[in-house]
């Protein structure tokens, strides 16, 4: 039940996803059934257009051959003759029966079925001047073979007229078809726009509801470090998640100052600077843990709008299905960038992440990429935080890449060695040279200018680095290799149990 009303009731993250993805996939299915129902209509329409005139062109064909091999028969007497003759007659019967089956417009209806009964007698007329032939009755056999191209004569006369009154008939049903088709196109148009302006506005929405708030508590948790505990608290109904967040909050500003409050004038001086120093030391780390929160929810707006921009023309040059597979990594980025930082994920939660950005770049740059994973699954179950792979890997698209007019290729290995898990990811970039390797082998990433701040996660190098060593007490977590012009391989080892 509480499941429930967080994804219909609660204003809360999950809901806003939630119904954004559902309105996505109900004009989407909207779109594909009306597109499905009117080209099958299309379809059967085009079908009944064309069926008449088939059938009587394979009829009038057959009745030539018909004619001329009773002829041959009639004059050789030809086994060979009889047994085209009986071939011919076979298909002549079931292209009649066919021609009655036809269904169309009362008119002619009428004139088809007039046609079968003509064929019909003009079919008993052949099998009599055979029979008149082999009796040696002579002037019955004249007479037949008259009223046999008789026959042939009438039904080649309707079978014209019928044809030009269904070119008349084809002609307007073609128009109409034509305007139908159009009608389909510019109805797919307004569904694909009306999905970019969804995941426009969602974007915008989305993003300004999650960062409004934690700017806020952000700039008080700085007002607080530096010891103005008197916040202002932030007005305005937001989403759950950060209504929680601002309560406890702002409980805990008003209880340190209360306690600070209660301290004055009870200890002396010195202690009163301690304990304002430790208090300084919890709202800092308070702000550090806010920044960072506000850093995974705030995407850049120029990586969104080259992504957004290169699912819109998906949607316009190909079908719906490469549209939603891009929409559907799209999403499993963003669900998966605004977690916890402060949480653990498993190293195949990352792998599945970096595959996921792959796929959206992959759209981008096309074959200019390549990226190729090889991973050892006995590895996958180690613990580590989330988001690191990916600045990693944005990193060397952005840096490695800059200057390269070549393909450029990024091999991720991930094996396990003894109680650590191992991950490599290597790229055939410009490297670096020996100074700048020295730098950040050292931990140092401000003594130089280096840029390592990704355009997704806005997380650097730096910032991978210090939550990995941070997690895991180890200052060996993270190694470079490279060479200049050649590659740059950054090596991560993390421990299995962690």
């Amino acid at each position: 039940m509480e499941k429930f009303k967080q994804l219909f009731i609660y204003n809360t993250l999950k809901r806003k996803v939630f119904t954004f993805i559902i309105v996505v996939l109900t004009c989407f299915v909207t779109g594909f059934t009306f597109t499905f129902y009117m080209t099958s209509r299309i379809n059967n329409q085009i079908n009944d257009m064309f069926t008449t005139s088939i059938v009587l062109d394979k009829m009038m064909q057959q009745m030539t051959a018909f004619e001329t091999t009773l002829e041959d028969y009639l004059s050789t007497k030809s086994s060979d003759s009889l047994v085209n003759y009986l071939d011919i007659k076979e298909t002549l019967i079931t292209l009649n029966e066919q021609l009655d089956a036809v269904k169309s417009d009362n008119s002619t209806q009428l004139q088809l079925y007039d046609i079968h009964l003509i064929v019909e007698a003009y079919l008993k007329t052949a099998d009599a001047s055979i029979d008149y032939k082999r009796a040696r009755n002579t002037e019955r056999y004249l007479e037949t073979l008259a009223t046999l191209k008789d026959y042939s004569s009438y039904i080649n006369t309707k079978v014209t007229h019928l044809e030009t009154e269904e070119f008349q008939s084809n002609l307007e049903n073609y128009l109409a078809l034509t305007d139908k088709m159009k009608v389909i196109q510019l109805t797919l148009m307004i569904i694909v726009v009306l999905i970019i302006v969804l995941s426009f506005t969602f974007v915008y929405s989305f993003s300004t509801n999650v960062t409004q708030p934690i700017e806020e508590l952000s700039r008080r948790a700085d007002a607080i470090s530096r010891g103005q505990y008197n916040v202002k608290k932030i007005h305005g109904h937001h989403f759950q998640e950060a209504e929680v967040l601002k309560t406890a909050f702002y409980d805990m500003a008003h209880n340190i100052n209360q306690y600070i409050n209660e301290l004055e004038g009870k200890v002396e001086t010195e202690n009163k600077l301690r304990i304002s120093e430790t208090e300084k030391l919890k709202m800092q780390n308070l702000l550090r843990q806010a920044e960072i929160m506000a850093l995974q929810s705030q995407i850049n707006p120029h990586f969104l709008f080259n992504t957004l921009n290169a699912g819109m023309q998906l949607a316009y040059i190909e079908g719906a299905d490469r549209t939603a597979a891009f929409l559907d990594h799209l999403g499993k980025l963003f669900r998966y960038n605004i977690q916890r930082l402060d949480k653990l994920v498993t190293l195949g939660d990352e792998i599945d992440n970096a595959k996921n950005y792959y796929a959206l770049m992959k759209v981008r740059f096309g074959e200019s990429l390549h990226m190729q994973f090889e991973v050892d699954e006995q590895a996958c179950s180690a613990g580590m935080p989330p988001i690191i792979l990916q600045p990693i890997i944005e990193n060397a698209l952005i840096h490695g890449f800059e200057q390269k007019t070549t393909e450029g290729r990024i091999d991720i290995a991930v094996r396990r060695d003894g109680d650590f898990a191992v991950i490599t990811i290597e790229d055939n970039g410009e490297g670096m040279d020996a100074s700048t390797l020295a730098l950040l082998n050292s931990g140092d990433f401000h003594k130089k200018p280096i840029k390592t701040k990704g355009h997704t996660t806005g997380l650097g190098l730096e910032n991978v680095y210090e939550r990995l060593r941070q997690s895991f007490e180890l200052h060996d977590v993270m190694r470079f290799e490279s060479e200049k012009n050649c590659f740059t391989r950054v090596i991560i080892k993390i421990p299995m149990e962690a």
